[in-house]
């Protein structure tokens, strides 16, 4: 929009369409960046030395403002900052990179994902996933940035102690299995990858069961007058399974074409769902899985070490995150992983994944998205932004 100085007429012109790349930094990545801008923080001068690290930062910044990427943050990023003691410096950095778009909660992606299954199923027909980056990000990423963003403070409802805690038990969690199980059952990477996948509509189903137990628990306490924590009066308040069992049944229940199922149709679809264990699927199931494989083949071929406690976040933001991703950048850890499945079942997304045993292809892959830039997009990003906008852009610059 542009307006009259003198007589404050407007008038509105169309800029060009933006089809910006969605590049995922995990925290690792959010880490280092945070170091290298901090000279207080302890690592600083190590990150300082690497010159990579120097570059990565120019060239994400650089394709942000040639409004060529977005670097959506996500829950994890906010979940691991706030455990660290420079919570403030990671969030700056993560929020800096995204302009304040962020992923949604992973359960928006499970409900989907889930639900397209469920819909499938009751119309008879194969799910259609739509992994349109767009649906789960809090606002669209093509769209021009504009001069200013606003980001809040931290979320009161997340607390650290409480973070930490669950960290350590699923941590904890994941070393007995890999001593105590994966290390000592010899058996091949499928049946790991079915027992991971085809158990998790269990896990679902016994999480219904425990958080209905538990309100039922935390209510009656309520009720006698007994002190509750915070913690306790969440328990009264459905939890994301039972959300979940409830959307699907409204999936079978309500078709698209209108109308309503008799209770005898609506209970042989919810039968015949469960039964064929269709949730099995659903693409983060699949995903999340393959690498629960990977890490239990690494146990029983003599691997000592369990995997460490960001392991875990790790896979969950890569089962969430990279269908609706152009690329990633993870750790080398997380990474090989999913180059540990066998080929026949190795998503075609690995591809996407970028670690530091690869970071010079990132960089390449970084600049081929600045190279494509055309002249008028470089004249709309002047128009708008001024030409200061890109003065530390030489190559769009030299192609204006």
């Amino acid at each position: 929009m542009r307006r009259c100085r003198d007589c404050w007429h407007k008038q509105f012109y169309r800029l060009p369409e933006l089809r910006k790349r969605i590049i995922y930094l995990d925290q690792f990545v959010v880490s280092n960046l945070m170091k290298l801008d901090n000279s207080g923080v302890k690592g600083h001068e190590r990150v300082v030395a690497l010159p990579f690290w120097c570059e990565l930062r120019d060239l994400l910044f650089q394709l942000r403002q040639l409004q060529m990427i977005c670097c959506p943050d996500s829950g994890s990023h906010e979940d691991e900052s706030r455990i660290s003691p420079y919570n403030a410096e990671l969030k700056k950095t993560y929020e800096a990179l995204s302009g304040g778009i962020t992923f949604r909660a992973f359960d928006s992606i499970k409900s989907q994902q889930i639900g397209e299954l469920a819909r499938a199923w009751s119309e008879r027909r194969e799910a259609e996933y739509d992994f349109d980056p767009r649906r789960f990000l809090s606002n669209n990423p093509n769209e021009w940035n504009e001069r200013f963003y606003i980001t809040f403070g931290d979320n009161p409802f997340i607390v650290p102690a409480q973070l930490k805690l669950y960290r350590v038990e699923l941590h904890a969690h994941i070393a007995r299995l890999f001593r105590d199980v994966w290390a000592k059952e010899k058996r091949s990477f499928r049946y790991w990858y079915d027992l991971e996948r085809y158990g998790y509509q269990g896990h679902l189903g016994n999480a219904v069961v425990r958080n209905g137990k538990e309100r039922v628990e935390a209510m009656l306490a309520y009720r006698r007058g007994a002190e509750i924590s915070v913690k306790d009066l969440e328990k009264t308040l459905p939890s994301f399974p039972e959300t979940l069992l409830a959307s699907m049944q409204h999936i079978m229940r309500f078709p698209r074409d209108g109308g309503e199922r008799s209770r005898d149709e609506i209970s042989r679809l919810e039968t015949e769902f469960g039964k064929a264990n269709r949730i099995a699927e659903a693409p983060f199931v699949r995903l999340q899985s393959l690498m629960f494989a990977a890490m239990a083949m690494r146990a029983a071929q003599g691997q000592k070490e369990p995997p460490d406690e960001g392991t875990t976040t790790d896979v969950e933001t890569v089962a969430h995150l990279l269908p609706y991703c152009d690329a990633m950048f993870m750790d080398n850890r997380c990474r090989s992983l999913l180059l540990d499945v066998p080929k026949g079942l190795r998503p075609p997304e690995t591809a996407r994944v970028f670690s530091l045993n690869i970071k010079a292809q990132y960089l390449d892959y970084l600049r081929s998205i600045r190279d494509g830039i055309t002249p008028e997009h470089v004249a709309a990003i002047r128009e708008v932004y001024g030409d200061d906008h890109l003065e530390d852009v030489p190559s769009a610059q030299d192609k204006g």
